[in-house]
């Protein structure tokens, strides 16, 4: 079941291929699951996200910060985004392909999606993405990322 609440609110929506209910978050809100995964970004498009039920990744376009160096078992881009998954803290992404998608669902500011044990929560001050079950994640923006 794939899960939207808006962020200080108490009323939470399920969105399923049979329901969409109740608390004030319309259904916009949801990003579509496609191919096991649901694809959505930041209203300014600058973050990117990719969720299933096990992990989240999310990369970014412009940032203020830099990576640490890359790490010699990584021969493609490195720290261009974050992920999280079901075992491990928020770790910096070495891949060659990207999770910035311009035609994704943007998930407005203050509301969050949750898939199984991810759930990410986008805010002017950034993508914040955890495992509830682990509370391990990261905290992606312009500005600087977090881990933890």
């Amino acid at each position: 079941m794939n899960i939207v609440t808006k962020c200080g609110v108490a009323g939470v929506v399920a969105i399923s291929a049979v329901t969409t209910a109740l608390s004030g978050v319309s259904p916009a809100a949801s990003a579509h699951r496609v191919h096991g995964f649901h694809a959505f970004q930041s209203p300014s498009k600058n973050i990117g996200c990719y969720m299933t039920k096990k992990s989240a990744r999310c990369d970014i376009a412009k940032r203020d910060w830099s990576p640490p160096p890359k790490p010699s078992t990584c021969d493609v881009d490195y720290g261009q985004g974050l992920e999280v998954d079901r075992h491990h803290k928020g770790y910096l992404v070495c891949a060659g392909d990207t999770a910035l998608n311009p035609s994704a669902h943007k998930l407005a500011y203050g509301h969050a999606l949750r898939d199984g044990v991810i759930r990410c929560v986008s805010r002017t001050s950034g993508m914040t993405c955890k495992n509830v079950k682990t509370g391990h994640g990261f905290k992606l923006s312009k500005a600087s990322y977090r881990r933890f």
